[in-house]
């Protein structure tokens, strides 16, 4: 007997008001898509998934888009005001082969006040500033050409509001509205966190307020734990420069001062 280890997740806009519908009653309560009660459960999961984007740096949505192709001797791209830049952990920018897809060369991201500690340096480090992206020296040759990937932080998909008059019967509704999934990969962290806002609305729903944060922190804490858990530590960048470095190189030129040397 095969058994699926990892099986797909998912749950659908119904089936999650049902789920908050289930945590704030105990009742396994259904309610018409067209109903007032229905539509603020699904404004209460949309909450839900705006306020989870936020938890750890938006890692939840994370995604690459292709910001141009690389220009030769250029030191800065431009990008949307509307695009951030993910610079969490070891993100990176690639420099992609449009030929094979292989990524050739990864520029690190610093803080914006040390990237010219690395000029000196052959490889390449990043900069982000809003609707800019500041490379450690210009673009050689050898990448001109080269499509430069971008890790973003993407918005989570929110669901369209079913809205029906009274008059429309339930059966001539589109269903693809709330049979549409969660934008989640553990949706149940949504609806405890979609039930906490509901039942901040709710008199009679107040007192279960603190046990519902509770619960929806519990259940965070262990996805976090879960996504953060490694076999070995990754190699993490230098971003303050000792006297003794491998930057500095063997006595070779370096733009910039050590914070530990003592000028007299």
């Amino acid at each position: 007997m095969t058994v699926n280890i990892n099986p797909e997740l998912t749950m659908t806009l119904q089936e999650g008001v049902g789920e908050v519908l289930s945590l704030l009653t105990g009742l396994d309560l259904s309610y018409a898509p067209e109903r007032d009660r229905f539509r603020s459960v699904a404004r209460a999961i949309n909450r839900a998934l705006r306020s989870i984007a936020l938890e750890k740096e938006w890692s939840y949505y994370s995604s690459t888009i292709d910001i141009g192709p690389a220009v030769e001797g250029a030191t800065a791209i431009t990008i949307a005001n509307t695009v951030r830049p993910r610079m969490t952990g070891d993100d990176a920018i690639r420099f992609v082969d449009p030929e094979d897809d292989g990524i050739k060369m990864w520029a690190y991201f610093l803080p914006r006040d040390a990237l010219h500690k690395y000029q000196g340096r052959g490889g390449m480090w990043a900069a982000a500033n809003p609707g800019l992206i500041t490379l450690s020296r210009p673009i050689p040759n050898a990448l001109a050409g080269f499509r430069v990937e971008l890790p973003v932080m993407r918005a989570p998909i929110m669901f369209e509001i079913p809205y029906q008059p009274e008059e429309t019967e339930p059966d001539t509704m589109d269903s693809g509205v709330y049979l549409a999934p969660i934008d989640f990969e553990y949706p149940d962290l949504v609806v405890l966190r979609a039930a906490y806002f509901y039942a901040q609305t709710d008199p009679i729903m107040q007192p279960r307020v603190q046990t519902l944060e509770a619960q929806y922190k519990d259940l965070m804490y262990q996805v976090i734990e879960r996504d953060e858990r490694h076999t070995d530590d990754p190699y993490q960048n230098e971003f303050f420069v000792p006297v003794q470095n491998g930057i500095v190189g063997n006595g070779m030129y370096h733009p910039h001062p050590h914070s530990d040397e003592r000028r007299y």
